[in-house]
Parts: structure tokens; sequence; C-alpha cells
């Protein structure tokens, strides 16, 4: 049975909706009037995204899915092990590619900051923002008894996802629709980070760098996927936020100490 969903869930969405837009704007801003940096890194770093994570990510993955779907579906550790792997991949060597491509006369650790809001940015309204509002647009329907109506539009082998999608969204506790914002603010932080690490990687011509940035991309989203399906969403985000916080202290550590280096080898 499908419940009916609380004003107060709706309003959740709205602000996450309105949050997860605000992020990558605000660190727009303020990085551009704080640094030295070329604005149009961020339309690389936006495109970077859309090709290598919605595009051609996705056609892998209804590739795998079709040969191997059934024995993802079964293991919830191997459908987390290749998720991770497949986005690591994917995502850091799209930086890398497109930084070499396109940066070559920008590459500068603030351009990686601005490449970084670009490829965050478009993921979080993407992935955050759009998710939302079609939420609170889903939420209206079902509120206004207009199911039926929505049902009947939708494909018959989509039908019982679809209904399980909007049964979820009367079930869920208003907070946890908060809880995505908080996930939306940690991915973009952490996009920033990975930005950092593969600029480092071309910059530096070393390898390392991006093999660590697949490695931490594939290590916090399979350890989500897994976390997810044994503990409270709660608790998943505090191990997030934790997990975040701490690869961002090291990055910026790294990120300051080389703006050190750089003016002494200027003096």
């Amino acid at each position: 049975m499908i419940r009916s969903v609380p004003v107060l869930s709706i309003a959740a969405m709205a602000v996450n909706a309105v949050a997860v837009t605000l992020i990558p704007i605000i660190a727009f801003i303020y990085i551009n009037k704080k640094t030295k940096c070329r604005q149009s890194c961020v339309l690389v770093g936006a495109g970077t995204f859309v090709v290598f994570a919605l595009i051609l990510e996705t056609i892998l993955h209804q590739i795998v899915f079709h040969f191997f779907g059934e024995k993802l579906n079964e293991s919830i550790l191997l459908y987390a092990l290749y998720g991770g792997l497949a986005a690591g991949l994917f995502e850091e060597t799209g930086r890398l590619i497109s930084m070499k491509l396109f940066m070559k006369k920008a590459l500068t650790k603030e351009n990686s900051l601005m490449f970084g809001i670009g490829h965050g940015g478009a993921e979080a309204i993407i992935v955050g923002t759009m998710t939302a509002f079609s939420n609170i647009a889903l939420s209206v329907m079902i509120n206004a008894n207009q199911i039926d109506k929505l049902l009947s539009s939708v494909d018959s082998s989509q039908k019982q996802a679809v209904t399980q999608q909007l049964s979820a969204l009367g079930a869920t506790a208003s907070g946890e629709f908060l809880l995505a914002g908080v996930e939306r603010l940690c991915a973009f932080v952490l996009q920033l980070c990975l930005s950092y690490i593969v600029y480092r990687a071309v910059r530096n011509k070393k390898p390392l760098f991006y093999i660590l940035a697949v490695t931490i991309h594939f290590a916090v989203d399979a350890a989500l996927v897994v976390l997810a399906k044994n503990i409270s969403a709660f608790a998943v985000e505090i191990i997030l936020v934790l997990a975040v916080t701490c690869i961002a202290f090291i990055t910026f550590k790294s990120y300051k100490s080389e703006k050190q280096k750089t003016k002494e080898t200027e003096q």
C-alpha cells in the first residue's frame, strides 16, 4: 500500500534541493574570489562528469547488467565492488584525460578546485537536486490521489519498481531526506579532493596519485553500498562524514604545502 507523504517530508525534500543547488554555487563564488583561477575549468569539470559518469559509465552498466545482472543483484558484495570500481575508473580516468587535453595552459591547483566544483556541482545538481524535485512532484501526486493515473502511464515491466519507489516516499522518515543533503555535501567535498589529487598526477607526472584517486573513489562508493545494507542511514552518514573529513584534511594540508613550496621556489 502506498502511503501519503507527510508535509514535513516534502519540506525536507525542498530544503535538500535548495541546499544541494547552493553548495557548488557558493563554493564557486568563494574560490573565484579568493584565488587566481580560470572559471572555464568549471565547464571542463561538468562536461567530464556528464561524458564519463553519465554516458560512458552508464553504457558499461547496461552491458554488464545484461550479462551478469542476476549474479550482481544476488550478492551485495559483488554489486558494491563492481559499482565502486566502475565509478572510480571512469570518473578518475575522465579527470586525468580532461586535465591533460583541456587544461594544459591552466593546470594549477586553484584550477583543479574549479574543475572539482564543475564535476561535483554537475553531480550534485543532476543527481541530488533533480532527484529531490522529482520526489516532490511524485509526493504531490500521491497526496492528490493521482497514483492510478501515474501508474497507468508506466510500462508494465517497470510498474513494480515505480510502485516500490512511490511506497518508499511515504515510508521514509522525514529526517532521512535531509541526510541525503549531507551525503551530497560529502560527495561534493570528495570531488574537490579527488580533482586535486588527479591534478597532482598530471602536474607532477606521478601515476600513483591517479591510482590513489581511483582507490579512494572505489573504497568510499563500495563501502557505502555495503554499509547501507547493514546499518542505519544515520550511522552510514556519520561514517561518511568522518571519512570525507579525514580525506579533506589530508588533501588540504597537501594543497597548502604545495602553495608554500611554490612561494619558496619563486623567492
